[in-house]
């Protein structure tokens, strides 16, 4: 119980005493004075008793329990979607080399003992439904699975992830933690253009059909979230994309513009610059650039003709906005 690696990572040390409380009090794996309903194979097994055997069973509940306190916990309102098997592998990589096997019972104990909602799908077991967000559940299972698809976005990311990463390491060099880890404080972000797009899915249009293939990037953390119409421009350069999915970028950014008051007009990223006055910018469709010296253009004749610059505005300070606008 005193290793580093039961120390209590992403909050207090968990306490034998509890995790044994829980299997007869817990109201839904416990036994409440009656037959065990939780073993080594899960809920309502009972064909699969528990293991227990020296240190390491200790420290490996305490993993567990650090590993599931990094996802953010579901309220009691939404009903739990990540299976416990599910759950139990995707600990497992993560927490290799320092637990190399986790059984869906103790993964369902360590559950129970940090309070998260549990729920019988179908009354019969031997998995239950765990209440960590599916989507951050989805984030860790491809960043640790072996032949996933890496996420590249991660506003997804469980808020203890890096810190339990680098906590983990620490641990195992024997080292005791002295700057505990607290959760942040959940920040709203404006995202005007993100809440609009997401608006149009369903459209039977290109508009809706551009939002609804958006909307699935962002669920799948395949990309990040767009704020302004800038940073869906910015987007496209870095996915492969057809020329009809551009198209349909402009004229749901043009339809934007002219009809949200808070619209802003576009200033794309940077490529290169700064040198005697001079700066590049990548054009809208991404292919060419933009000139900013004494005056400001456009090399890409695409852009020339799809995109103008909003007038009354100084050359270091130039925006776009689609011609149609």
């Amino acid at each position: 119980m005193q290793s580093p690696l039961a120390q209590g990572l992403l909050g207090e040390r968990v306490s034998a005493r509890h995790l044994i409380a829980t299997l007869e009090d817990h109201p839904l794996v416990g036994a409440r004075g009656g037959e065990p309903r939780l073993d080594e194979n899960g809920f309502l097994s009972a064909v699969a008793p528990w293991r227990l055997r020296g240190e390491n069973a200790f420290i490996e509940l305490a993993l567990v329990t650090d590993m599931l306190r990094m996802f953010t916990p579901l309220p009691d309102t939404v009903a739990p979607e990540v299976g416990s098997y599910s759950l139990k592998h995707t600990v497992e990589e993560f927490l290799s080399p320092y637990c190399s096997y986790v059984s869906n019972g103790r993964l369902i104990w360590a559950a129970a003992a940090l309070g998260l909602s549990i729920i019988d799908p179908d009354g019969e077991g031997p998995n239950l439904l765990i209440g960590v967000p599916e989507r951050e559940h989805d984030y860790v299972r491809r960043m640790t699975g072996r032949g996933w698809n890496r996420p590249r976005a991660y506003h997804h990311r469980p808020a203890g992830y890096s810190y339990l990463q680098e906590a983990l390491a620490r641990a195992a060099a024997d080292e005791y933690l002295t700057d505990g880890w607290e959760r942040p404080v959940p920040v709203a972000v404006a995202a005007p253009f993100h809440d609009w797009l997401i608006g149009q899915v369903g459209r039977d249009d290109v508009i809706g059909d551009l939002a609804g293939d958006y909307a699935a990037g962002v669920r799948d953390s395949d990309h990040r979230v767009a704020r302004t119409p800038d940073e869906l421009l910015a987007i496209f350069h870095e996915i492969s994309h057809s020329s009809e999915a551009y198209d349909a970028v402009v004229t749901a950014i043009a339809e934007w513009i002219r009809t949200e008051p808070s619209a802003a007009p576009v200033r794309t990223e940077r490529i290169s610059g700064g040198r005697n006055g001079r700066g590049e910018y990548r054009c809208p469709c991404g292919y060419g650039s933009i000139i900013e010296e004494h005056d400001v253009w456009i090399t890409c004749d695409q852009c020339r003709t799809e995109w103008r610059f909003v007038g009354g505005r100084s050359v270091r300070d130039w925006r776009l906005v689609p011609a149609s606008v």
